[in-house]
């Protein structure tokens, strides 16, 4: 990576208490996969927009605009639910848990920041799946025999939560795992929600 530049991804981060319960999904399966990188407590979010390499002189122009977008929208609630996998459970790459409510205004959330961030030339996503890694994989693993372990996690109870900010989040990559730090804390418009209630 350039000196002059970091990585970083705008994401909606979730308490220490909803950490928890995600650590304890990974545990059902740690004893039945092996060779695989977990994520670790503390590094659970929902990535809503990876930049990827960002030159310093223009990671306030992502902040700004971000803070934008937060303005815009209302806070919303979402759910963490059901476990998949990337690009499927023949070869995945990745493990994961997703939203059992509140898709669609997180999809919309993304979108926002996809439209307002294409302005700045940051190329949009085109293909969005809301979800929290809990797992990745380098090595060949076929998760289809645990089908009926992943009914298990349809609903996760105590992970219904409030979505109230956008966080834009540095990524520093070590031996040891990454390393995240906020860098800005943009807030939805809580405002604007309670007017319109």
């Amino acid at each position: 990576m350039k000196p002059d530049s970091i990585r970083c991804f705008a994401a909606i981060e979730i308490p220490e208490k909803i950490q928890s319960l995600l650590v304890d999904v990974q545990r059902a399966f740690r004893p039945k996969i092996e060779r695989a990188s977990w994520t670790k407590h503390g590094n659970f979010h929902l990535t809503l927009k990876f930049f990827g390499e960002v030159e310093n002189q223009n990671v306030d122009e992502i902040g700004a605009a971000l803070q934008r977008i937060a303005i815009s929208q209302n806070p919303f609630s979402i759910e963490i639910g059901g476990i998949g996998a990337f690009p499927n459970l023949d070869r995945p790459r990745v493990l994961w848990v997703g939203l059992k409510q509140g898709s669609v205004p997180t999809e919309k959330l993304a979108n926002a920041i996809n439209v307002e961030l294409a302005e700045l030339g940051y190329p949009k996503d085109t293909r969005f799946h809301p979800h929290f890694t809990l797992a990745r994989f380098k090595n060949r693993v076929n998760l289809k025999p645990f089908n009926n372990l992943f009914s298990k996690f349809e609903a996760l109870d105590g992970t219904l939560l409030i979505v109230e900010k956008i966080t834009l989040v540095k990524s520093e990559l070590h031996p040891s795992g990454a390393v995240y730090t906020p860098l800005k804390i943009c807030e939805l418009n809580k405002e604007k929600a309670n007017n319109g209630k």
